[in-house]
């Protein structure tokens, strides 16, 4: 069985992908290549020549070439290529073991490499840290950003096609005073917008596992950086496994569709001084799906019991996630606050005597 480890065609050392530098690059001698490069040097490695067999199946090219690791404390699933060692869990950091090859899993359509490397996300996350005064000591410590993980996220993609019509309540409000008395006129419209409607690339993520606020905020991805999907891409990182089907991702997808629609008609009621919706509805007629990996920098920390998540955007650098509060350090500041005031107050008191 053929392997998915990638090899320098200067020097035969192991090569991986390099954000920072948008190249893959040869540890051993630092050598750059760009993908089409390894493609034609790595033959027998390349997924498009591999994936002439006579069954010229992708679904079980990637399985093949892809290993499933689980954590034995949450259950979690995580995808690697079949060279990267387990480590630990980026959801509760538990040691993860090696259960077999990927079977049956879709093989993504469409991918967004990772274009902020591990030194930079570490240095974002820094500076993060610095503008929080009472994170624990332990959350900023070199022990906890060896845990930092690149994570090529599962997404759904819907482009809609969709009727959308809203009504709403207007009102224009007049006032006037008459002598010793104020006196209102206001008169209340109904107002009724419909539409059709086309979206492209609504997003929801397929994974259960991770926070749907936590990706929402992370976004947006920049789809003019899609290339098709190849497991060269899986080089020196991890990808989640999707759990969340599609009929699930488009309950989603759907709000997220109704709450722009609204927003559109709403901003096309003009002229009134108040305006509030009464009531939606969108209907969709035709929906494309695409299934595609984008790239999160993941970490969890676990603090007094609880889990506390922190991702970065892996091609923007947005930073989202709830940080920890250190009681000890909420304890001092109260108590210097308190101090602080007793002294003024004593000296006042004093003063005044």
């Amino acid at each position: 069985m053929e392997t998915l480890q990638l090899k320098c065609p200067n020097c035969g050392a192991s090569i991986a992908f390099k954000a920072d530098r948008q190249m893959f690059v040869c540890d051993f001698c630092d050598s750059e290549f760009t993908e089409e490069e390894i493609n034609s040097a790595n033959s027998g490695v390349n997924l498009e020549k591999e994936t002439a067999e006579p069954e010229n199946n992708p679904e079980n090219d990637f399985g093949e070439h892809t290993n499933l690791y689980i954590c034995e404390s949450c259950g979690a699933e995580i995808v690697a290529d079949e060279n990267t060692a387990a480590t630990f869990c980026h959801y509760c950091h538990g040691a993860v073991t090696l259960k077999g090859r990927v079977s049956g899993a879709l093989q993504p359509e469409l991918i967004i490499p990772f274009k902020i490397n591990k030194d930079l996300a570490e240095n974002t996350f820094k500076n993060w840290c610095a503008k929080k005064w009472f994170l624990p000591k332990s959350f900023k410590s070199q022990a906890q950003l060896e845990k930092m993980a690149g994570l090529y996220v599962p997404f759904w993609l819907a482009d809609c096609e969709v009727d959308v019509s809203a009504n709403f309540e207007a009102r224009n409000v007049h006032s006037y005073r008459a002598g010793d008395y104020m006196i209102t006129h206001t008169k209340i419209y109904d107002v009724q917008r419909a539409a059709k409607m086309e979206y492209r690339g609504v997003p929801a993520d397929g994974s259960k596992k991770l926070d749907d606020r936590l990706m929402d905020a992370v976004e947006p991805f920049d789809y003019k950086e899609f290339v098709p999907f190849s497991m060269n891409w899986f080089s020196g990182f991890y990808a989640d496994k999707y759990d969340v089907d599609k009929a699930s991702a488009l309950v989603r997808i759907k709000q997220r569709m109704e709450q722009g629609a609204q927003q559109v008609l709403a901003s096309s009621v003009k002229g009134y001084t108040s305006v509030s919706a009464r009531n939606k509805n969108l209907k969709i007629l035709r929906t494309d799906w695409h299934y595609a990996m984008l790239p999160v920098w993941f970490m969890t920390y676990i603090y007094a019991g609880k889990k506390y998540f922190f991702a970065i955007n892996g091609q923007t650098g947005k930073v989202a996630g709830i940080p920890p509060i250190s009681i000890k350090k909420l304890i001092i500041m109260a108590a210097c606050i308190i101090a602080a005031v007793g002294a003024i107050g004593a000296f006042v008191a004093g003063g005044l005597i």
